[in-house]
C-alpha cells in the first residue's frame, strides 16, 4: 500500500499518539509520502498561532520525515492537479484536504488522516 499522510496524520506521529491501525499501515506501507501542500497548512497554523513547533515547519517536516522513512515534500503540485482538486465536489470545502483528494486520487495513494468527509469522496481509501 501507498500512503499519502493528511497534516494531522503528520503530527500524530511526531506526537507518539496515531492510533494502532494508523501506526501499523505506516510501517507496512510500502511508500508513505507528504504532500507539499503540508508545510503550506503548517506554515499557516504556526503563523496564526494554532501549532507551536519545535522547528520551522519544513526543517520539522525534513526532520520527521527522515525518522519515519516518509517521502518528503516535492514538487508534486502543478496546474493540472490544482485543478482536479477545484472541481472536486464540494464535500470538503478545506482547500488543503481538496488537495489532497486529487493527489490521492491521481496518484492511487490511501490517505491517512482522522477527517471524516475525506471518505465520501469517490475512489478514495483512507485509514484512521
Amino acid at each position: 500500500m501507498k500512503l499519502l499522510l493528511d497534516t494531522c496524520a503528520l503530527i500524530a506521529l511526531s506526537e507518539g499518539s496515531l492510533p494502532s491501525a494508523a501506526a501499523a499501515a505506516l510501517v507496512s506501507a510500502e511508500r508513505a509520502s507528504i504532500s507539499p501542500i503540508v508545510p503550506w497548512e503548517l506554515g499557516i497554523k504556526v503563523k496564526a498561532g494554532k501549532l507551536t513547533l519545535a522547528n520551522p515547519p519544513l526543517e520539522w517536516i525534513l526532520n520527521l520525515a527522515g525518522r519515519h522513512q516518509l517521502d518528503p515534500p516535492d514538487a508534486g503540485l502543478d496546474a493540472a492537479l490544482l485543478c482536479a482538486a477545484a472541481d472536486l465536489p464540494l464535500i470538503h470545502r478545506d482547500p488543503f484536504d481538496r488537495v489532497l483528494v486529487a493527489t490521492a486520487q491521481r496518484d492511487g495513494l490511501t490517505i491517512l488522516t482522522s477527517d471524516r468527509l475525506i471518505p465520501k469522496y469517490p475512489d478514495i481509501m483512507t485509514i484512521w
